[in-house]
């Protein structure tokens, strides 16, 4: 039987914020918890008790519950998968926790682990707080194979939003490299695969984005996992239109709108709209794609969801110099924004068309331009650090600057070299 305590014991104290040296007065050296919380030593049964007694938790020393591991194992890995494969993840991460004062796992080291990765990988689903990953850090050196592989992904995810992307990417290829020399299970490989895909799709890796999202969605296929098909089309389009494959990135859209049509899941086709609306923009069909961006705009609910699809219609109709609804749109969108927080992005991308349609000031466009691309390049906004740059350009040069306008023409061809 393998026992947990000093991994239990290391992070409830840890948990607590109290010092070695707090834990141990009166009970043993802090040389001998430190032993014993790196599972160097294993402590008498007094010293247990004394431990958990200071630390408030209750553990039972004298049975034995290897029988009842793979039982409590293969319960949180059911919640956690359909938690994960059917997208309903609502309450599972307070269902799971529930094991942390299960004396089965308190007893197993790696399903103690097990459990806490299972912990950190649903509280880093949208709405999660992504408590439990640095707990896992905290014994990151006792992770076996696996466990190590789950717990990289985590935290180049949580390092991408902490914008440390250049760490991220690292932990990311390091993983791409171990991946398929691993021993998971084929449903964990497919959602890591997603998430992977969509984080080099940030990385503007379209390729290694395509490649890892296609992995997911056989899978997901396979088993009918119609949101996760979705989700996948998505990302695949979104690739695809980057390269510039408008043909194939059409393709995956419409495979998704079929794929929403047999089901309720019609809060899709907003985002689904107002990308194939991109698309035959950049097609040059200027009228088919405002009729889908109005489409992405009548299904969306949420506001900055909404918002996206304003920009989107003030564009279309700036390709048609339609100052009349660019004005119109550019109200509704001030309108929907209103006081919120959050959106500063809406307030870039406004700004630019207020003083170029609104209230025409050259200078003013300029510096709402320096701004936005200032704005979009610190969060790796590549479509809009291009756009805002080339359009900056123009203006400087029109307004005599040359010398600055080359800097902005010169970063507007290093942003496409880095795309592709």
């Amino acid at each position: 039987m393998e026992y947990n305590y000093g991994n239990l014991i290391k992070i409830e104290r840890m948990r607590r914020n109290m010092k070695q040296s707090v834990l141990a007065r009166g009970i043993c050296s802090i040389s001998y918890l430190s032993k014993i919380e790196n599972n160097q030593t294993s402590a008498s049964e007094e010293v247990l008790e004394m431990i958990f007694k200071r630390l408030g938790i209750e553990v039972p020393l004298y049975y034995d519950f290897s029988e009842q591991v793979e039982k409590v194992r293969a319960e949180i890995e059911e919640i956690l998968r359909d938690a994960i494969l059917t997208r309903k993840d609502k309450g599972k991460l307070q269902e799971v926790e529930k094991y942390l004062s299960n004396p089965v796992v308190n007893q197993s080291k790696e399903l103690y682990i097990s459990l806490l990765l299972a912990l950190a990988r649903l509280d880093s689903m949208p709405g999660g707080q992504n408590r439990y990953i640095t707990e896992i850090g905290w014994i990151e050196e006792q992770l076996n194979r696996e466990a190590g592989l789950r717990y990289t992904l985590m935290k180049s995810l949580k390092l991408f939003n902490e914008n440390e992307k250049e760490k991220s990417l690292e932990l990311l290829e390091e993983l791409n490299e171990q991946l398929p020399h691993s021993s998971l299970p084929i449903w964990e490989m497919a959602d890591m695969r997603y998430i992977m895909g969509g984080m080099y799709y940030k990385f503007t890796d379209y390729l290694q984005a395509i490649e890892n999202v296609k992995f997911a969605l056989d899978y997901f296929q396979e088993h009918f996992f119609l949101e996760r098909i979705v989700e996948c089309h998505i990302i695949i389009g979104l690739a695809f239109k980057r390269r510039r494959r408008f043909t194939e990135a059409l393709a995956h859209y419409h495979r998704a709108v079929k794929v929403i049509s047999a089901t309720t899941m019609k809060d899709y086709y907003g985002m689904l709209y107002n990308n194939m609306g991109e698309i035959y923009s950049s097609l040059g069909d200027q009228e088919k794609a405002l009729e889908y961006f109005m489409q992405s705009f009548d299904y969306k609910v949420e506001v900055k969801s909404k918002l996206y699809s304003v920009v989107s219609l003030i564009e279309g109709y700036t390709n048609y110099n339609n100052v009349e609804e660019i004005l119109n749109w550019l109200s509704k969108g001030y309108e929907i924004k209103g006081d919120r927080t959050g959106l500063e992005e809406f307030d870039h991308h406004f700004e630019i068309y207020k003083n170029c349609y609104q209230v025409p000031n050259q200078l003013e466009l300029i510096k709402s331009l320096k701004e936005a691309v200032h704005y979009f390049e610190k969060y790796n906004d590549y479509v809009y650090m291009q756009k805002y740059s080339l359009w900056l350009a123009r203006e400087l040069r029109s307004n005599g600057k040359y010398k600055l306008a080359t800097e902005y023409y010169e970063k507007v061809i290093d942003i496409m070299s880095h795309i592709d």
